[in-house]
């Protein structure tokens, strides 16, 4: 369940907020063998942190709706759907030359080209920072160049890779 989206739709609906925790506390007791107070707690916990990025301004706050939700367009972002594509991407890609590839289910690959190395890497960023697509985008390139120099190589490009709820745009 994506806590923050939850308390965003309703914040967007013009839900009060003592109706909002209310919902998300019954909802984290239906998943979660916790008791009423921290269930409340947590609810009240996931609104204030709603509330600090609900209508910031600005483009480092805002991005523009893709107009498809992952549940219509593809695969699940996390745990069985995500693990299940990781596979089906190796097993179209077979076996292949490279010394780290898709068969270690790594989110890197090393490439022998000649007598050097090429390096690749992806990273992805939490949900919780999808408030912030600047930051998101930050975070997601430092994750980036660090396992590149972890790994020893010097970085030449970018890439990333992001995975968002089944109902998020």
């Amino acid at each position: 369940m994506d806590v923050e989206e939850f308390v965003r739709r309703g914040l967007r609906t013009g839900e009060d907020r003592p109706r909002i925790e209310a919902s998300l506390a019954d909802h984290v007791r239906m998943i979660k063998a916790v008791d009423e107070d921290y269930a409340a707690a947590f609810a009240r916990a996931a609104v204030d942190e709603a509330l600090l990025t609900h209508d910031l301004p600005g483009d480092l706050f805002q991005t523009g709706a893709a107009g498809v939700g992952m549940g219509e367009f593809g695969v699940g972002s996390r745990g069985t759907g995500d693990f299940f594509a990781h596979r089906q991407i190796a097993r179209i890609i077979g076996k292949t030359t490279a010394d780290v590839g898709v068969d270690q289910m790594d989110d890197a690959g090393v490439v022998r080209v000649g007598d050097q190395y090429v390096c690749c890497t992806v990273d992805g960023m939490h949900s919780r920072l999808s408030d912030f697509p600047f930051l998101a985008g930050f975070h997601v390139t430092r994750a980036t160049l660090r396992d590149v120099y972890v790994m020893g190589a010097r970085p030449i490009l970018l890439f990333s890779d992001i995975h968002v709820a089944d109902d998020g745009d």
